[in-house]
């Protein structure tokens, strides 16, 4: 093949690669967070795409014929990156909910922080959990995953192709679904003994209506709920991790 015809095409692999990659990074944990300058954001998708274009080259469509063929293929590339991101983004806000239903049952719900994970405020447990999870995710080598999955993802996508909004719709709810189910699992014993407290101090406050059972509960309650949050908390990311490592594992097709 002629150079200034191989150059042209090799160029227009990299912008589509690189289209993909700059969207999922913008938004993967740990990396597209808010703190992190968006320059070096798109520059690590830019290394990544120089890595990962030569090896999925085979999935990638031929040249456009016109400048409206190239701008729906980039903005298809775009979208997909977005869909993953926000997949993985969604799979971390789970310890979100999690701590904001903890902090609900152990007293804490009007102390509230700003998070950078989800640039909004949140409760302290939330804060702590999300924190700890994209360290978790790091030190899991997750993240290799998560780009593993980025670059498998033309396998399930290849580039130029209709997307199936639909199927992408189906799959986003059902992981927003799981995720919130999972949060409510995870909070279940604070919930549980929550009740419990407060029935017996709904009791201890029938037996003995002198008591100001409202200065004794609080700090009860708040102790008891750290005690339980310590004894929990590896248990949780053990399950977190899973959780996470079986959905972003969809996007990884082995043979």
């Amino acid at each position: 093949m002629p150079l200034e015809q191989f150059l042209p095409l090799q160029v227009y692999a990299f912008l589509l690669v690189f289209s993909r990659l700059a969207a999922t990074v913008m938004l993967l944990p740990g990396i597209g967070e808010a703190y992190v300058p968006a320059r070096l954001r798109l520059l690590f998708a830019l290394l990544l795409a120089v890595i990962v274009a030569p090896l999925v080259s085979g999935f990638l469509p031929a040249e456009p014929t016109n400048i409206f063929v190239l701008f729906k293929t980039l903005m298809a590339e775009i979208l997909i990156g977005v869909y993953i991101g926000i997949i993985s983004r969604v799979l971390l806000l789970t310890l979100d909910s999690a701590g904001r239903f903890i902090a609900l049952t152990i007293g804490m719900a009007n102390a509230e922080v700003f998070n950078p994970s989800i640039s909004s405020q949140a409760s302290l447990p939330g804060l702590l959990l999300t924190t700890m999870g994209v360290l978790i995710l790091f030190s899991t080598n997750m993240h290799h995953t998560l780009i593993l999955a980025v670059a498998e993802s033309y396998t399930m996508f290849p580039a130029g192709i209709f997307l199936p909004t639909g199927d992408m719709a189906f799959v986003l709810a059902r992981i927003v679904s799981d995720s919130f189910r999972l949060a409510l699992q995870i909070s279940a014993p604070f919930i549980v003994l929550s009740l419990a407290f407060f029935m017996g101090m709904g009791m201890l406050a029938r037996l003995m209506p002198q008591l100001q059972i409202f200065f004794i509960s609080l700090p009860v309650q708040l102790a008891g709920g750290l005690f339980v949050f310590s004894a929990v908390l590896s248990g949780l990311f053990s399950v977190f991790i899973e959780y996470y490592g079986t959905h972003v594992n969809q996007f990884i097709i082995t043979n």
